[in-house]
């Protein structure tokens, strides 16, 4: 702001319309003259803007040329740094040119802190002398100044009531524009005054009234408040809060100042002011005293002291001094404004003691706060009930200074509490409660008071303990309080009524919870904790064994309780495996000895030895040993509900637990076991890894083998359940891999029980079915043998031929002349499974025609399929060896023609078809029961055939005769593997074939 620091001299400066000024050379308006110590740039930035006069436009419309008839302009601005600025500004008829009007400003600049600091300055600054010219023929420098040029007349006083009168302001005018300046002070909206007196004293009556409001303004808002004594029209301008302006400025509905506070007096009109609805004790008290300027002083300074280190925005804020007139009224003697404002009294005080040293600073708001506690404490005696916000406040002090009140204010709670019982307000007495516990150091003091006497305890603690634990939202959360007064008063643990509270609401909350295991666990293992720490003394002043026997009665009760709620058929797995209390045996032990409801003890052992059962490591039939023959079944019939969903190999033990039988659990329902593994295994593979797995189990197992009952249930199974299980060759193979000796003895007995009647026969007549089969053969060489002599007879007679009967077929199908049946090739290595369609031909010549591009087969009943990328391989002859069934067992295949992919020449004659499955030249079998049949004659069971002859009972049947005379065949592979029903039709152009029912060749 200066050149250099002038310490703490008065700048001034001073500004008119010259020849020529400091910051330019030509003649206008510019500063003619300024004290050493201000900056240019301060003067042009700050100084330039204040110096500015507007002639009234009542004077300029009429040419008023008198001086004296305008007023002067008064400003006073409080800067950010602290610095003031008090100038003023004044009409000049005539300017160095003697031709036209002009104005003069004369500043001055007031350092901060120059000032004595007196709440009185204003004075000062209202009546500052300033000069009306300035020659600068003199200098453009003019001094700086040790202190404010006073006017002689400054010292006069006027009576502030009779200006008002003047001024038509009255009580409630003068309390709104008091309310105001407040606001605007500390706020961002201005105050515009219109007075109602002549032009030419606006400024002299603005300056009047300036005096008095600053009289009723308290320090803080003195050392801000700004003003203007005289503007033409109303502007709003930084740290300028008051501006006085010409009449007829203030125009109803001018939006630029429609949010401010306007005070138009002469048409009595007063904008944004409204104080009807609002309690302004200070307005009040500066109203009273505006005739008494040394009591509104005393206030003020009291307002002063006491909002120290309060911060600076609860100076200025209008709260603030409402509490405070009244604290300092009643500090007077006025106990009718206690009565009145007794919160905000109480909650004032507290508020302004609260900080640090407060009460050293503070010793007259201490020493009234002390009274006020005597006063309420004084009417507690009387049998009065406190309002709950003095409990509050006297809470609060306590917290500030503990040492002057907290016995006396025990005993002021215990009146509270006793005299609101008496008088039936148990609303009231809860607030009470709940005002005590906020406050640690009080709560303790309070309630270790109630202990000292039964009576007390009986009528205050006990039913505020009780209503606290019956709010409690669970059982847990009554341990908890249990816990935290225990804490806090060990001696309660001795009280009686405290053990009957303790089990009363710890049973009610486990009653709600429904008895459940699992909120059962949780508590246990809570007064499990409390024990262990009781016992050891952790969070005690006190070792006492009264905490441990409450808490060993506790556990006992909520034991019987969950066991007399407890459904173990409502219980889970989960459940089961979660609860922790059962690890302590010992202690379940302990529990179990004082249970005397037998229906109590039938459950602890029951839920014990589910509890083991699922999980210890490897349950043992043991487990079972506590329990009655009943108790056992039940709880297998629960285990088994339990087990249900899980049944894999790594329970199968637990699950074998589930059917031993009673009395002495050492034998094994084997059909109920088997019949409940069918029902919940996920697979028939569970089913035979169990079997493997029970040949190392001892429940199963017998020095020769299996257990008869087992394996009469195991093939019971497979009768039942599983009757398709070695009809497939790679089920049956890894049935017999992962079997044991006894185990596969089992299998082939159970192979031979669902294999046909027929077979059943053979295989338990192998004598008589090696002679039958040699006879068989036998008789049908002599057959062969007279057939053929006479063949050749008849041959040799003319005319002697039967005639042909043709077979009826279904229209379109081609006629017997041409056979097809279907051959699967398993996968090999680095080749996937596939299907072919061997076409048998008696004509070589319709064999070498037959050149398909594509086929459709058509399954009855269902949509044709067609295949388009077909491989063949044709061997159409008259003579092919593939009839000579000779050449294939004596291991001499021929090759056929066509691609080298082509199945060997003893794939043309088709195996022939069991005796069970005996088909007529035009039946066709589908590639699901020729695994069936194919399946169970292979492997290592003792119907297995020789490679190339056919099985015993399967020469029953004489295809080979049937398919005597096909000599030509066509092989057709279709490209992948397909599944082709009975009585499907293969469509090759315009001809249908229908397919034959044979044995699926397996190749």
């Amino acid at each position: 702001m200066r050149d250099s620091n002038p310490g703490r001299m008065i700048q001034q400066q001073m500004y008119a319309r010259e020849r020529r000024g400091i910051f330019r050379s030509a003649e206008g308006y510019d500063t003619i003259a300024k004290s050493s110590g201000l900056d240019p740039s301060f003067i042009k930035k700050v100084l330039h803007p204040l110096c500015v006069y507007d002639a009234p436009a009542e004077l300029a419309a009429r040419g008023e040329k008198d001086e004296a008839a305008y007023p002067e302009t008064m400003h006073l601005l409080h800067l950010d740094n602290g610095d003031i600025v008090l100038g003023r500004s004044i009409y000049q008829a005539a300017d160095f040119t003697g031709l036209r009007s002009a104005f003069f400003t004369h500043n001055y600049i007031i350092p901060s802190g120059h000032e004595s600091g007196s709440e009185r300055d204003y004075e000062n600054w209202l009546h500052a002398y300033f000069a009306d010219r300035y020659d600068i023929d003199n200098g453009t420098e003019i001094a700086e100044l040790a202190s404010l040029p006073i006017q002689s007349a400054a010292a006069a006083k006027f009576p502030y009531r009779s200006l008002l009168e003047q001024l038509n302001i009255g009580e409630k005018a003068f309390k709104q524009l008091l309310f105001a300046v407040m606001a605007a002070v500390g706020g961002k909206k201005k105050i515009y005054i219109a007075l109602d007196v002549p032009i030419a004293q606006v400024s002299i009556q603005a300056k009047q009234l300036l005096a008095l409001l600053y009289q009723s303004l308290p320090y803080a808002y003195r050392k801000q408040l700004g003003f203007i004594t005289y503007a033409k029209e109303p502007q709003s301008r930084k740290s300028v809060h008051i501006t006085f302006v010409e009449q007829g400025s203030l125009r109803p509905g001018d939006r630029s100042i429609e949010k401010d506070y306007t005070f138009d007096f002469v048409n009595g009109r007063i904008m944004n002011v409204d104080l009807e609805s609002m309690d302004q004790p200070y307005l009040d008290f500066a109203w009273d005293n505006l005739g008494r300027p040394e009591r509104a002083d005393s206030f003020f300074q009291f307002a002063e002291l006491m909002l120290a280190n309060m911060g600076p925005e609860r100076q200025i804020a209008a709260a603030s001094y409402h509490e405070l007139c009244v604290i300092y009224q009643i500090e007077q003697g006025n106990d009718t404004l206690y009565e009145t404002h007794k919160s905000a009294v109480l909650r004032g005080l507290i508020d302004y003691l609260q900080p640090i040293r407060s009460l050293d600073s503070k010793l007259r708001l201490n020493d009234l706060f002390l009274s006020r506690f005597d006063y309420e404490f004084d009417r507690l005696r009387k049998g009065q009930v406190p309002e709950p916000f003095i409990a509050d406040a006297f809470k609060e002090y306590n917290r500030i200074d503990g040492n002057n009140i907290e016995s006396k204010l025990v005993t002021f709670f215990i009146l509270a509490l006793n005299n609101a019982n008496r008088k039936n307000d148990p609303e009231t007495a809860e607030t009470f409660y709940t005002t005590i516990e906020s406050s640690p150091d009080l709560s303790k003091s309070f309630f270790a008071k109630l202990l000292t006497d039964s009576r007390t305890a009986d009528s205050l603690f006990i039913p505020f303990l009780e209503k606290k634990l019956m709010a409690a939202g669970g059982a847990q959360i009554v341990l908890q309080l249990i816990e935290q007064w225990g804490n806090v008063h060990p001696g309660l643990f001795r009280y009686e009524l405290f053990h009957t509270l303790a089990h009363e609401q710890l049973m009610e909350k486990i009653a709600r919870e429904h008895h459940s295991l699992a909120a059962a666990d949780k508590i246990l293992e809570q007064l499990r904790r409390l024990k262990d720490e009781a016992s050891s003394g952790i969070k005690k002043q006190l070792l006492s064994h009264e905490d441990v026997e409450l808490y060993q009665d506790l556990e006992l009760e909520v034991y019987r309780a969950m066991l007399a709620g407890l459904d173990l058929d409502k219980l889970s797995k989960d459940q089961l495996a979660s609860v922790e209390f059962l690890q302590h045996k010992d202690q379940i032990q302990r529990w179990n000895v004082q249970l005397q409801v037998p229906g109590h003890k039938s459950a602890a052992y029951e839920l014990l030895t589910l509890y083991e059962w699922f999980t210890l490591p490897e349950p043992t039939a043991a487990i079972f040993n506590r329990l009655s023959s009943t108790e056992a079944e039940r709880v297998q019939r629960i285990g088994r509900r339990l087990l249900a969903g899980q049944v894999e190999p790594a329970g199968f033990s637990r699950i074998v637990l589930a059917y031993l039988r009673s009395p002495e659990m050492e034998t094994v329902d084997y059909a109920g076991l088997l019949e409940y593994m069918e029902q919940n295994a996920p697979d028939k593979e569970t089913l035979y890894r169990f079997f493997q797995w029970s040949e190392k189990h001892r429940d199963f197992m017998r020095p020769r083998g299996f257990v008869p009952a087992y394996s009469k249930a195991i093939i019971g199974y497979f009768l039942k359940y599983d009757r398709n299980a070695f009809k497939k060759r790679a089920n049956r193979k890894l049935l017999l891999n992962m079997s044991g000796t006894s185990l596969t003895a089992v299998y082939k007995q159970a192979e031979l029980e669902l294999s046909s009647p027929l077979a059943k026969f053979f295989r338990k007549n192998r004598k008589l079915t090696m002679f039958t089969s040699i006879m068989a053969v036998g008789i049908v060489l002599v057959i062969a043998g007279l057939l053929a002599l006479s063949g050749k007879e008849e041959a040799k007679q003319e005319g002697a031929a039967l005639p042909e009967v043709q077979p009826t077929t279904e229209p379109g199908v081609v006629e017997s002349d041409t056979v097809v049946y279907a051959e699967q090739s398993p996968a090999t290595e680095g080749q996937a499974a596939a299907t072919s369609l061997v076409f048998l031909f008696k004509d070589a010549a319709a064999c070498s025609r037959f050149a398909p591009g594509s086929l459709t087969i058509e399954p009855p009943g269902a949509e044709a399929i067609e295949y388009t990328e077909l491989e063949f391989s044709p061997a159409c002859s008259d003579d092919v060896p593939g009839n000579n069934t000779t050449d294939n067992q004596a291991g001499e295949p021929s090759q056929p023609t066509g691609s080298a992919d082509a199945p060997t020449a003893d794939s043309a004659t088709p195996p022939a078809a069991s005796n069970e499955e005996t088909p007529d030249a035009g039946a066709a079998v589908d590639t699901g029961s020729s695994e069936k049949t194919g399946s169970a004659n292979d492997g290592t069971s003792e119907s297995e055939n020789t490679a190339g002859t056919i099985s015993e009972p399967e020469q029953s049947g004489s295809m080979e005769d049937e398919l005597e005379g096909y000599t030509s065949r066509v092989v057709v592979r279709l490209g992948k593997q397909a599944e082709i029903p009975d009585d499907s039709i293969i469509q090759v152009g315009e001809a249908k074939y229908k397919l034959t029912v044979l044995k699926v060749v397996d190749k």
